[in-house]
Protein backbone atom coordinates (compact mmCIF):
# COMPACT_ATOMS: atom_id res chain seq x y z
CA UNK A 1 0.00 0.00 0.00
CA UNK A 2 1.43 3.34 -0.87
CA UNK A 3 0.83 6.07 1.56
CA UNK A 4 0.42 9.59 0.67
CA UNK A 5 2.46 12.40 3.28
CA UNK A 6 0.54 15.93 3.64
CA UNK A 7 3.20 18.20 5.37
CA UNK A 8 1.43 21.03 6.89
CA UNK A 9 3.41 24.85 8.17
CA UNK A 10 0.19 25.48 10.14
CA UNK A 11 -2.14 23.83 12.06
CA UNK A 12 -4.77 26.33 10.29
CA UNK A 13 -3.33 24.68 7.25
CA UNK A 14 -4.96 21.17 7.43
CA UNK A 15 -8.84 23.00 7.29
CA UNK A 16 -7.75 23.84 3.79
CA UNK A 17 -10.75 22.59 1.47
CA UNK A 18 -8.44 21.22 -1.59
CA UNK A 19 -6.14 19.35 1.08
CA UNK A 20 -9.57 18.02 2.95
CA UNK A 21 -10.26 16.88 -0.52
CA UNK A 22 -7.19 15.08 -1.45
CA UNK A 23 -7.03 13.45 2.33
CA UNK A 24 -10.70 11.86 1.75
CA UNK A 25 -9.86 11.03 -1.67
CA UNK A 26 -6.86 8.84 -0.71
CA UNK A 27 -8.86 7.13 1.68
CA UNK A 28 -11.25 6.03 -0.46
CA UNK A 29 -9.30 4.75 -2.59
CA UNK A 30 -7.12 2.97 -0.24
CA UNK A 31 -9.94 1.47 0.94
CA UNK A 32 -11.73 0.66 -1.91
CA UNK A 33 -7.94 -1.83 -2.58
CA UNK A 34 -7.71 -3.14 0.45
CA UNK A 35 -11.87 -4.75 0.59
CA UNK A 36 -10.77 -5.65 -3.13
CA UNK A 37 -7.40 -7.39 -2.09
CA UNK A 38 -9.09 -9.10 0.88
CA UNK A 39 -12.66 -10.49 -1.08
CA UNK A 40 -9.44 -12.03 -3.73
CA UNK A 41 -8.39 -13.53 -0.84
CA UNK A 42 -11.91 -15.33 0.50
CA UNK A 43 -12.44 -16.06 -3.33
CA UNK A 44 -9.58 -18.77 -3.09
CA UNK A 45 -10.88 -20.51 -0.30
CA UNK A 46 -14.12 -21.61 -2.36
CA UNK A 47 -14.41 -25.20 -4.06
CA UNK A 48 -16.63 -25.94 -6.41
CA UNK A 49 -18.47 -29.24 -6.50
CA UNK A 50 -20.14 -31.26 -8.78
CA UNK A 51 -21.66 -34.65 -8.76
CA UNK A 52 -19.89 -37.72 -10.82
CA UNK A 53 -21.71 -38.66 -13.48
CA UNK A 54 -19.99 -42.39 -13.35
CA UNK A 55 -20.15 -43.13 -9.25
CA UNK A 56 -23.15 -40.54 -8.18
CA UNK A 57 -20.60 -39.57 -5.69
CA UNK A 58 -19.34 -35.74 -4.79
CA UNK A 59 -16.44 -34.35 -6.86
CA UNK A 60 -14.62 -31.52 -5.82
CA UNK A 61 -12.61 -29.16 -8.37
CA UNK A 62 -10.03 -27.87 -6.48
CA UNK A 63 -9.23 -24.03 -8.24
CA UNK A 64 -5.95 -22.79 -8.29
CA UNK A 65 -5.19 -19.41 -6.93
CA UNK A 66 -3.13 -18.24 -10.04
CA UNK A 67 -5.81 -18.83 -12.56
CA UNK A 68 -5.67 -15.78 -15.11
CA UNK A 69 -9.00 -13.82 -15.75
CA UNK A 70 -11.15 -14.50 -18.37
CA UNK A 71 -11.67 -11.47 -20.71
CA UNK A 72 -15.67 -10.90 -21.73
CA UNK A 73 -16.50 -12.83 -24.13
CA UNK A 74 -17.39 -11.50 -27.81
CA UNK A 75 -21.37 -11.11 -28.45
CA UNK A 76 -22.48 -15.08 -29.74
CA UNK A 77 -24.45 -12.70 -31.96
CA UNK A 78 -22.52 -10.24 -33.40
CA UNK A 79 -23.49 -9.53 -37.38
CA UNK A 80 -19.44 -8.55 -37.90
CA UNK A 81 -17.16 -10.26 -36.58
CA UNK A 82 -13.94 -8.94 -38.79
CA UNK A 83 -15.27 -5.09 -39.00
CA UNK A 84 -15.71 -5.59 -42.24
CA UNK A 85 -19.65 -4.16 -42.74
CA UNK A 86 -19.82 -0.48 -43.95
CA UNK A 87 -21.37 0.58 -40.54
CA UNK A 88 -21.53 -1.12 -37.21
CA UNK A 89 -22.96 -4.71 -37.06
CA UNK A 90 -23.07 -5.14 -33.93
CA UNK A 91 -25.89 -1.84 -33.86
CA UNK A 92 -27.67 -3.24 -36.83
CA UNK A 93 -28.16 -6.27 -34.78
CA UNK A 94 -29.95 -4.95 -31.96
CA UNK A 95 -31.97 -2.53 -33.83
CA UNK A 96 -33.45 -5.99 -35.45
CA UNK A 97 -33.99 -7.60 -32.17
CA UNK A 98 -35.61 -4.75 -30.71
CA UNK A 99 -39.69 -5.13 -30.25
CA UNK A 100 -40.39 -2.65 -32.49
CA UNK A 101 -38.77 -4.14 -35.69
CA UNK A 102 -41.55 -5.81 -36.65
CA UNK A 103 -43.37 -2.85 -38.24
CA UNK A 104 -40.31 -1.03 -39.77
CA UNK A 105 -40.14 -2.15 -43.23
CA UNK A 106 -43.85 -3.02 -43.88
CA UNK A 107 -44.57 -3.60 -46.22
CA UNK A 108 -41.29 -4.14 -48.79
CA UNK A 109 -39.91 -6.59 -45.21
CA UNK A 110 -40.57 -7.77 -41.86
CA UNK A 111 -38.34 -9.13 -39.08
CA UNK A 112 -39.55 -11.96 -37.49
CA UNK A 113 -38.90 -12.57 -33.01
CA UNK A 114 -35.47 -13.63 -33.88
CA UNK A 115 -34.58 -10.94 -35.67
CA UNK A 116 -34.52 -12.62 -38.78
CA UNK A 117 -35.70 -10.25 -41.80
CA UNK A 118 -38.43 -12.00 -44.29
CA UNK A 119 -40.00 -11.09 -47.30
CA UNK A 120 -42.00 -13.45 -49.79
CA UNK A 121 -40.25 -13.18 -53.19
CA UNK A 122 -37.18 -11.07 -51.59
CA UNK A 123 -35.33 -13.12 -49.31
CA UNK A 124 -32.58 -13.39 -51.86
CA UNK A 125 -32.17 -9.67 -51.69
CA UNK A 126 -31.99 -9.55 -47.79
CA UNK A 127 -28.59 -12.65 -47.86
CA UNK A 128 -26.32 -10.32 -49.26
CA UNK A 129 -28.00 -7.25 -47.27
CA UNK A 130 -24.89 -6.43 -44.95
CA UNK A 131 -22.47 -6.54 -47.75
CA UNK A 132 -24.38 -3.96 -49.55
CA UNK A 133 -23.61 -0.27 -48.34
CA UNK A 134 -26.85 0.99 -49.67
CA UNK A 135 -28.99 -1.71 -48.31
CA UNK A 136 -27.01 -1.91 -45.42
CA UNK A 137 -27.62 2.06 -44.91
CA UNK A 138 -31.26 1.45 -46.11
CA UNK A 139 -32.45 -0.87 -43.51
CA UNK A 140 -30.43 0.92 -40.25
CA UNK A 141 -32.52 3.64 -41.68
CA UNK A 142 -35.79 1.78 -41.37
CA UNK A 143 -35.07 0.09 -38.01
CA UNK A 144 -33.92 3.22 -36.19
CA UNK A 145 -37.12 5.29 -37.29
CA UNK A 146 -38.80 2.36 -35.82
CA UNK A 147 -37.20 1.79 -32.70
CA UNK A 148 -37.92 5.66 -32.36
CA UNK A 149 -41.52 5.54 -32.53
CA UNK A 150 -41.22 7.07 -36.67
CA UNK A 151 -40.06 10.33 -35.44
CA UNK A 152 -36.43 11.06 -36.87
CA UNK A 153 -33.40 11.50 -34.47
CA UNK A 154 -29.77 11.65 -35.25
CA UNK A 155 -29.04 8.35 -36.37
CA UNK A 156 -32.68 8.37 -38.50
CA UNK A 157 -31.32 11.53 -40.43
CA UNK A 158 -27.19 9.73 -40.39
CA UNK A 159 -28.35 6.48 -42.38
CA UNK A 160 -30.85 8.32 -44.56
CA UNK A 161 -28.08 11.11 -45.87
CA UNK A 162 -25.54 8.05 -45.97
CA UNK A 163 -28.46 5.79 -48.05
CA UNK A 164 -29.25 8.87 -50.12
CA UNK A 165 -25.56 9.16 -51.04
CA UNK A 166 -25.14 5.40 -51.95
CA UNK A 167 -28.38 5.58 -54.04
CA UNK A 168 -26.74 8.82 -55.65
CA UNK A 169 -24.14 7.25 -56.53
CA UNK A 170 -25.32 4.14 -58.05
CA UNK A 171 -27.75 6.01 -60.13
CA UNK A 172 -25.03 8.38 -61.41
CA UNK A 173 -23.75 5.29 -64.17
CA UNK A 174 -25.72 5.61 -67.18
CA UNK A 175 -24.78 2.22 -68.16
CA UNK A 176 -26.11 0.69 -65.11
CA UNK A 177 -29.23 -1.40 -64.59
CA UNK A 178 -30.77 -0.89 -61.07
CA UNK A 179 -30.51 -3.96 -59.26
CA UNK A 180 -33.50 -5.51 -56.72
CA UNK A 181 -31.54 -4.71 -53.84
CA UNK A 182 -31.63 -0.78 -55.49
CA UNK A 183 -35.10 -1.03 -56.09
CA UNK A 184 -35.90 -2.21 -52.59
CA UNK A 185 -34.22 0.33 -51.36
CA UNK A 186 -35.63 2.78 -52.80
CA UNK A 187 -38.94 1.74 -51.39
CA UNK A 188 -37.48 1.80 -48.12
CA UNK A 189 -36.69 5.44 -48.55
CA UNK A 190 -40.77 5.98 -49.26
CA UNK A 191 -41.76 4.07 -46.61
CA UNK A 192 -39.23 6.18 -44.31
CA UNK A 193 -40.67 9.31 -46.10
CA UNK A 194 -44.75 8.61 -45.61
CA UNK A 195 -43.96 7.57 -42.31
CA UNK A 196 -42.25 11.57 -41.35
CA UNK A 197 -43.36 13.75 -43.80
CA UNK A 198 -46.58 13.89 -44.50
CA UNK A 199 -46.50 16.89 -46.85
CA UNK A 200 -44.38 15.57 -48.77
CA UNK A 201 -46.61 14.13 -51.41
CA UNK A 202 -44.78 15.73 -54.68
CA UNK A 203 -41.62 14.37 -53.72
CA UNK A 204 -43.11 10.08 -52.84
CA UNK A 205 -44.95 10.42 -56.14
CA UNK A 206 -42.04 10.88 -57.94
CA UNK A 207 -39.88 8.53 -56.78
CA UNK A 208 -42.59 5.83 -56.73
CA UNK A 209 -42.91 6.73 -60.78
CA UNK A 210 -39.28 6.40 -61.06
CA UNK A 211 -39.26 2.94 -59.11
CA UNK A 212 -42.18 2.25 -61.22
CA UNK A 213 -40.62 2.89 -64.77
CA UNK A 214 -37.45 0.99 -63.87
CA UNK A 215 -39.20 -2.09 -62.64
CA UNK A 216 -40.83 -2.18 -66.09
CA UNK A 217 -37.41 -1.73 -67.35
CA UNK A 218 -35.67 -4.59 -66.07
CA UNK A 219 -38.82 -7.02 -65.98
CA UNK A 220 -38.06 -8.80 -68.90
CA UNK A 221 -34.92 -9.88 -67.64
CA UNK A 222 -35.38 -10.22 -64.24
CA UNK A 223 -39.38 -11.74 -64.15
CA UNK A 224 -39.21 -13.58 -60.79
CA UNK A 225 -37.81 -10.34 -58.33
CA UNK A 226 -39.67 -8.07 -60.43
CA UNK A 227 -42.44 -9.56 -59.54
CA UNK A 228 -41.97 -9.02 -55.93
CA UNK A 229 -40.69 -5.66 -56.06
CA UNK A 230 -43.79 -4.99 -58.21
CA UNK A 231 -46.22 -6.52 -55.35
CA UNK A 232 -43.99 -4.28 -53.11
CA UNK A 233 -44.22 -1.31 -54.78
CA UNK A 234 -47.93 -2.01 -55.23
CA UNK A 235 -48.65 -1.54 -51.88
CA UNK A 236 -46.09 1.60 -51.23
CA UNK A 237 -48.29 3.42 -53.62
CA UNK A 238 -51.76 1.91 -52.16
CA UNK A 239 -49.58 3.33 -48.42
CA UNK A 240 -48.38 6.87 -49.66
CA UNK A 241 -52.12 7.21 -51.03
CA UNK A 242 -53.48 6.53 -47.56
CA UNK A 243 -51.01 8.00 -45.63
CA UNK A 244 -50.20 10.98 -47.55
CA UNK A 245 -52.88 11.41 -50.30
CA UNK A 246 -50.40 11.08 -53.51
CA UNK A 247 -51.79 9.88 -56.89
CA UNK A 248 -52.46 6.51 -57.11
CA UNK A 249 -49.87 5.34 -60.19
CA UNK A 250 -50.84 1.73 -59.59
CA UNK A 251 -54.11 -0.08 -59.22
CA UNK A 252 -55.36 -3.83 -58.65
CA UNK A 253 -56.85 -3.55 -61.79
CA UNK A 254 -52.88 -3.03 -63.09
CA UNK A 255 -52.59 -6.80 -61.59
CA UNK A 256 -53.21 -9.89 -62.93
CA UNK A 257 -52.40 -11.75 -59.71
CA UNK A 258 -54.89 -9.53 -57.42
CA UNK A 259 -58.09 -10.69 -59.68
CA UNK A 260 -61.44 -8.78 -58.64
CA UNK A 261 -63.31 -11.68 -59.09
CA UNK A 262 -65.33 -12.91 -55.71
CA UNK A 263 -64.39 -16.65 -54.60
CA UNK A 264 -67.42 -18.54 -55.54
CA UNK A 265 -68.24 -19.84 -51.74
CA UNK A 266 -68.52 -15.56 -50.80
CA UNK A 267 -72.30 -15.30 -52.58
CA UNK A 268 -73.97 -16.76 -49.12
CA UNK A 269 -72.85 -13.55 -47.70
CA UNK A 270 -73.64 -11.19 -50.29
CA UNK A 271 -75.70 -8.82 -49.29
CA UNK A 272 -75.73 -5.30 -47.85
CA UNK A 273 -74.93 -5.40 -43.54
CA UNK A 274 -78.78 -4.08 -42.36
CA UNK A 275 -76.88 -1.49 -40.50
CA UNK A 276 -75.73 0.38 -43.82
CA UNK A 277 -78.96 -0.62 -45.28
CA UNK A 278 -80.81 1.68 -43.24
CA UNK A 279 -78.32 4.75 -44.30
CA UNK A 280 -77.37 3.69 -47.86
CA UNK A 281 -78.17 6.81 -50.02
CA UNK A 282 -75.96 8.52 -47.77
CA UNK A 283 -72.70 6.81 -48.74
CA UNK A 284 -71.16 6.61 -52.49
CA UNK A 285 -72.55 3.68 -54.43
CA UNK A 286 -68.47 2.65 -54.72
CA UNK A 287 -69.01 1.86 -50.39
CA UNK A 288 -71.90 -0.01 -50.86
CA UNK A 289 -70.11 -2.20 -52.84
CA UNK A 290 -67.35 -2.23 -50.80
CA UNK A 291 -69.47 -3.11 -47.98
CA UNK A 292 -70.96 -5.90 -50.02
CA UNK A 293 -67.83 -8.17 -50.93
CA UNK A 294 -66.20 -7.08 -46.75
CA UNK A 295 -69.11 -8.91 -45.73
CA UNK A 296 -69.02 -11.50 -48.01
CA UNK A 297 -65.52 -11.96 -46.82
CA UNK A 298 -66.26 -11.98 -43.07
CA UNK A 299 -68.54 -15.14 -43.91
CA UNK A 300 -66.37 -16.90 -45.53
CA UNK A 301 -63.68 -16.19 -42.79
CA UNK A 302 -66.09 -17.49 -40.25
CA UNK A 303 -67.44 -20.40 -41.87
CA UNK A 304 -63.59 -21.34 -43.07
CA UNK A 305 -62.02 -20.96 -39.72
CA UNK A 306 -64.29 -21.41 -37.10
CA UNK A 307 -66.11 -24.83 -38.20
CA UNK A 308 -62.23 -26.31 -38.92
CA UNK A 309 -60.34 -24.33 -36.10
CA UNK A 310 -57.61 -22.72 -38.60
CA UNK A 311 -55.87 -19.47 -38.18
CA UNK A 312 -56.66 -16.63 -40.22
CA UNK A 313 -53.38 -16.76 -42.07
CA UNK A 314 -54.30 -20.12 -43.46
CA UNK A 315 -57.51 -19.08 -45.12
CA UNK A 316 -57.12 -18.36 -49.21
CA UNK A 317 -58.34 -15.11 -49.07
CA UNK A 318 -55.47 -13.04 -50.19
CA UNK A 319 -56.31 -11.76 -53.85
CA UNK A 320 -60.01 -10.34 -52.36
CA UNK A 321 -58.47 -8.84 -49.62
CA UNK A 322 -56.23 -6.76 -51.92
CA UNK A 323 -58.57 -5.92 -53.93
CA UNK A 324 -61.26 -4.71 -51.65
CA UNK A 325 -58.24 -2.65 -49.70
CA UNK A 326 -57.41 -0.55 -53.20
CA UNK A 327 -60.61 0.07 -54.29
CA UNK A 328 -61.21 1.30 -50.64
CA UNK A 329 -58.18 3.50 -50.99
CA UNK A 330 -59.80 4.70 -54.39
CA UNK A 331 -62.49 5.97 -52.94
CA UNK A 332 -60.75 7.72 -50.03
CA UNK A 333 -58.68 9.60 -53.36
CA UNK A 334 -61.97 10.31 -55.13
CA UNK A 335 -63.65 11.97 -51.77
CA UNK A 336 -60.04 13.78 -50.73
CA UNK A 337 -60.01 15.16 -54.43
CA UNK A 338 -63.63 16.36 -54.11
CA UNK A 339 -63.08 18.43 -51.77
CA UNK A 340 -65.90 17.44 -49.13
CA UNK A 341 -63.94 16.11 -47.12
CA UNK A 342 -66.90 14.08 -45.69
CA UNK A 343 -65.13 13.06 -42.00
CA UNK A 344 -67.58 10.22 -41.67
CA UNK A 345 -67.30 8.20 -44.92
CA UNK A 346 -63.90 8.48 -44.51
CA UNK A 347 -64.06 7.18 -40.92
CA UNK A 348 -66.15 4.51 -42.43
CA UNK A 349 -63.06 3.84 -45.10
CA UNK A 350 -60.61 3.54 -42.89
CA UNK A 351 -62.80 1.23 -40.40
CA UNK A 352 -63.27 -0.76 -43.34
CA UNK A 353 -59.49 -1.19 -44.00
CA UNK A 354 -58.65 -2.05 -40.50
CA UNK A 355 -61.32 -4.85 -40.79
CA UNK A 356 -60.26 -6.20 -43.77
CA UNK A 357 -56.69 -5.80 -42.86
CA UNK A 358 -56.92 -7.92 -39.33
CA UNK A 359 -58.82 -10.52 -41.15
CA UNK A 360 -55.57 -11.95 -42.87
CA UNK A 361 -52.55 -10.27 -41.54
CA UNK A 362 -49.68 -12.89 -42.28
CA UNK A 363 -46.19 -11.65 -41.69
CA UNK A 364 -47.47 -7.92 -41.04
CA UNK A 365 -49.38 -8.61 -37.46
CA UNK A 366 -49.75 -6.25 -35.58
CA UNK A 367 -47.76 -3.53 -37.57
CA UNK A 368 -47.49 0.25 -38.28
CA UNK A 369 -50.63 0.12 -40.65
CA UNK A 370 -53.67 -0.99 -38.70
CA UNK A 371 -52.86 1.24 -35.83
CA UNK A 372 -52.51 3.89 -37.90
CA UNK A 373 -56.14 3.47 -39.16
CA UNK A 374 -57.89 3.29 -35.55
CA UNK A 375 -56.17 6.43 -34.80
CA UNK A 376 -57.81 8.10 -38.16
CA UNK A 377 -61.14 6.71 -37.36
CA UNK A 378 -60.93 7.98 -33.50
CA UNK A 379 -59.83 11.47 -34.81
CA UNK A 380 -62.18 11.63 -37.64
CA UNK A 381 -64.71 10.80 -35.31
CA UNK A 382 -63.88 13.38 -33.10
CA UNK A 383 -64.54 16.87 -35.64
CA UNK A 384 -68.38 15.29 -35.89
CA UNK A 385 -68.91 14.59 -32.74
CA UNK A 386 -71.59 18.19 -32.75
CA UNK A 387 -72.92 16.57 -36.04
CA UNK A 388 -76.14 16.58 -36.34
CA UNK A 389 -76.48 13.05 -37.90
CA UNK A 390 -75.99 12.03 -34.50
CA UNK A 391 -79.30 12.90 -33.15
CA UNK A 392 -80.74 10.01 -34.99
CA UNK A 393 -80.75 6.42 -34.04
CA UNK A 394 -79.70 5.09 -37.25
CA UNK A 395 -76.13 6.86 -37.06
CA UNK A 396 -75.43 6.15 -33.30
CA UNK A 397 -75.37 2.56 -34.16
CA UNK A 398 -72.87 3.00 -36.65
CA UNK A 399 -71.00 5.55 -34.28
CA UNK A 400 -70.95 2.66 -31.50
CA UNK A 401 -69.40 0.46 -34.15
CA UNK A 402 -67.18 2.77 -35.84
CA UNK A 403 -65.63 3.31 -32.06
CA UNK A 404 -65.52 -0.12 -31.21
CA UNK A 405 -63.80 -1.46 -34.15
CA UNK A 406 -61.44 1.12 -33.94
CA UNK A 407 -61.08 0.17 -29.89
CA UNK A 408 -61.07 -3.09 -29.59
CA UNK A 409 -58.65 -4.37 -32.63
CA UNK A 410 -56.17 -1.79 -31.70
CA UNK A 411 -53.02 -2.85 -29.98
CA UNK A 412 -51.57 -0.21 -28.59
CA UNK A 413 -52.62 1.01 -25.37
CA UNK A 414 -52.74 4.34 -26.54
CA UNK A 415 -55.33 4.32 -29.05
CA UNK A 416 -57.16 1.74 -26.59
CA UNK A 417 -57.46 4.49 -24.44
CA UNK A 418 -58.33 7.30 -26.49
CA UNK A 419 -61.35 4.92 -28.02
CA UNK A 420 -62.82 4.54 -24.21
CA UNK A 421 -62.14 8.29 -23.57
CA UNK A 422 -64.47 9.10 -26.89
CA UNK A 423 -66.77 6.87 -25.84
CA UNK A 424 -67.23 7.82 -21.95
CA UNK A 425 -66.46 11.45 -22.55
CA UNK A 426 -67.62 12.76 -26.38
CA UNK A 427 -69.71 10.65 -27.07
CA UNK A 428 -71.53 9.32 -23.72
CA UNK A 429 -74.58 11.27 -24.05
CA UNK A 430 -75.11 10.33 -28.21
CA UNK A 431 -74.54 6.52 -27.42
CA UNK A 432 -76.94 7.37 -24.40
CA UNK A 433 -76.25 3.12 -23.03
CA UNK A 434 -76.32 1.78 -26.30
CA UNK A 435 -73.30 -0.41 -25.18
CA UNK A 436 -74.13 -1.05 -21.63
CA UNK A 437 -75.64 -4.63 -22.03
CA UNK A 438 -72.76 -7.03 -24.03
CA UNK A 439 -75.81 -8.48 -25.70
CA UNK A 440 -77.31 -5.39 -26.96
CA UNK A 441 -73.79 -4.44 -27.83
CA UNK A 442 -73.08 -7.57 -29.59
CA UNK A 443 -76.62 -7.06 -31.47
CA UNK A 444 -75.84 -3.69 -32.99
CA UNK A 445 -72.24 -4.65 -34.22
CA UNK A 446 -73.98 -7.31 -35.95
CA UNK A 447 -75.84 -5.06 -38.49
CA UNK A 448 -72.66 -4.13 -39.49
CA UNK A 449 -69.35 -5.45 -41.30
CA UNK A 450 -68.65 -8.51 -38.75
CA UNK A 451 -66.69 -11.02 -38.12
CA UNK A 452 -66.92 -13.66 -35.14
CA UNK A 453 -63.90 -15.05 -35.93
CA UNK A 454 -61.20 -12.20 -35.94
CA UNK A 455 -63.34 -9.69 -34.09
CA UNK A 456 -65.58 -11.01 -31.43
CA UNK A 457 -63.46 -11.70 -28.69
CA UNK A 458 -61.51 -8.54 -28.94
CA UNK A 459 -64.60 -6.48 -28.57
CA UNK A 460 -65.65 -8.54 -25.71
CA UNK A 461 -62.79 -7.91 -23.97
CA UNK A 462 -62.59 -3.81 -24.62
CA UNK A 463 -66.39 -3.69 -23.26
CA UNK A 464 -64.95 -5.11 -20.11
CA UNK A 465 -62.17 -2.42 -19.76
CA UNK A 466 -64.69 0.37 -21.07
CA UNK A 467 -66.64 -0.93 -17.77
CA UNK A 468 -63.65 -1.98 -15.19
CA UNK A 469 -62.89 0.75 -12.57
CA UNK A 470 -59.30 -0.03 -13.17
CA UNK A 471 -59.24 -1.15 -17.41
CA UNK A 472 -56.74 -3.42 -18.15
CA UNK A 473 -56.03 -1.55 -21.47
CA UNK A 474 -53.76 -2.59 -24.11
CA UNK A 475 -53.96 -6.31 -23.75
CA UNK A 476 -52.36 -8.07 -26.72
CA UNK A 477 -54.30 -10.24 -29.15
CA UNK A 478 -52.17 -13.35 -27.81
CA UNK A 479 -53.05 -12.85 -24.09
CA UNK A 480 -55.59 -14.86 -23.19
CA UNK A 481 -58.27 -13.04 -21.20
CA UNK A 482 -61.95 -14.03 -19.74
CA UNK A 483 -63.60 -15.60 -22.66
CA UNK A 484 -66.72 -13.66 -23.11
CA UNK A 485 -70.08 -15.82 -22.85
CA UNK A 486 -71.00 -18.27 -25.41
Amino acid sequence: MIFEFVTVNHPHEIRDRSRQRRIRHHAICNGIQKKRKEEATKNENFITSGIDTRTGKLRLDVQSSSALAIAKPLSGGRLDPFDSLPGDGEHLRLLMAHKSARSAGESVFCVEEAGKIFSEGLDNVFRGTLSDPLMFHALSLALALAANMNVPDVECLTQRGATLRNLRHRMSNPRLVPSVSTLTAMLMIIGYEYRVDGSNAISITTHLSAIRNVVELTKASNASTSDAIRRALFWQDLYSCLFVGTVRLLSHRDYEEISPEILPSLTSGSFVPPGFDEIILEFPRQLVEIMVDLNALCTFVDTRCSSRGLPLRECPIDNVQYGIESRLVDLLSQNRCSGTDDHLLQACIFASFFITYNLSTGIWEGCFIPEWCATRVTTLLTKTRRHPRWKENRYKKLLLWLLFVSGAMAKRNQIRSRAIKIIQSCFHDTLNGLYDDWDQLLKVMKTFVWSGHSMEQKVWRFWEDLHSPQPGIGRFEEEIGTMHPA
